[in-house]
């Protein structure tokens, strides 16, 4: 009995016999496609040589340390190990501001040098330049204490009137200041420039502040000024916030008070018409107009007129002047509202208490 299967006689193993078909087609298939084709190279290719880094230019240094044929990385390390150890300065910047000191530490900002931004300095600098460490700091701290000493400053104060009857009271104005930042950011910047520089005694001028009110115009505004005293039965003149003159007047009588109140003169007239008012007091003459002048007309000589048929006139009866005695008007002595009248202009305050 035989050991092992073998394949029949003559035959041979169908992996072998595709192998050999398959060497024998392909060149065949080749020659049909192109008989000439040849199979081309790979193509080369060239790598660019990386440009040269810029170097510091002949005889640049820093103080005296030669930075010269240095790479902008090189020049760096040189920096910064001559630079080791040393700071630009340590002493704070003192500004003083209206008489008082404020003090910026040199900590407190990281006040440094550079060194790279120093070497870029190095790389830009012509042939033959002595260069300075470039400084930094920390922009934002500064920047908050800048910040911090320009809310400072004092308010101007207005003048102030304090309107009375038989007095007139007034405190006077009085000038601000503030401060300008940007001359305060030019004089700490500047220092901070120049660590050689005066830094412990820089002083600040305060910019001045003008009141919107002062005395002068409070005078203007009350150029004249009419107070009616309705218990004393006395009406004052005053111009420019002084006493001129005082006059006896009458007023309201009971149930017809004159009003009390801050007014204005608003209409003037000599020898008034009278409109009677549609009142039960008036009796027939309601309603009616008296011309001025008439016997019959109560409003004698002048007029100031201040509010709804209330005002300020000459009167007849002159021995209700003390008294309250009219229909809610002040009564003055004809001759004392003559007086009175072109003393008072238009729009003149007329304060009654």
């Amino acid at each position: 009995m035989p050991s092992s299967l073998r394949p029949p006689a003559g035959s041979r193993p169908l992996a072998a016999a595709a192998l050999t078909l398959l060497a024998l087609a392909a060149p065949a298939a080749a020659h049909a496609q192109d008989p000439s084709a040849t199979v081309p190279a790979p193509p080369t290719t060239t790598t660019p040589a990386p440009p040269a880094e810029p170097t510091v230019k002949p005889g640049v240094k820093l103080g005296d340390v030669d930075l010269s044929g240095q790479t902008g990385k090189q020049a760096t390390r040189t920096i910064a190990a001559a630079l080791r150890g040393h700071k630009p300065s340590d002493a704070p910047i003192v500004v003083t501001i209206a008489e008082r000191p404020h003090r910026l530490a040199m900590d407190a900002i990281d006040y440094r040098y550079d060194a790279s931004d120093t070497a870029a300095a190095a790389l830009k600098a012509k042939a033959g330049t002595r260069i300075a460490p470039v400084i930094l700091w920390r922009q934002s701290a500064v920047n908050r204490w800048i910040a911090s000493l320009s809310r400072m400053g004092r308010a101007a104060r207005d003048a102030t009137a304090r309107i009375g009857i038989s007095k007139q009271r007034y405190t006077g104005s009085k000038r601000g200041w503030k401060v300008d930042r940007a001359k305060l950011e030019k004089l700490v910047l500047g220092a901070l420039r120049d660590p050689g520089a005066e830094r412990a005694t820089l002083t600040l001028k305060v910019t001045r502040t003008r009141p919107a009110v002062t005395v002068e115009s409070l005078k203007r505004r009350y150029a004249t000024l009419v107070t009616v005293d309705r218990q004393t039965f006395r009406l004052r003149l005053f111009k420019r916030l002084k006493w001129v003159k005082t006059y006896k007047i009458a007023v309201g009588a009971a149930g017809h008070g004159t009003p009390a109140g801050t007014y204005s003169v608003t209409s003037k007239q000599v020898n008034p018409a009278w409109h009677v008012p549609n009142s039960a007091w008036a009796g027939s003459l309601a309603g009616q107009v008296i011309p001025g002048g008439a016997p019959n007309n109560p409003l004698k000589a002048r007029w100031l007129g201040l509010r709804d048929g209330i005002g300020i006139h000459g009167t007849a009866e002159t021995w209700s002047l003390g008294s309250r005695a009219s229909h809610g008007c002040i009564r003055m002595h004809p001759s004392d509202v003559i007086d009175l009248y072109p003393r008072v202009p238009m729009g003149t305050t007329v304060k009654i208490r």
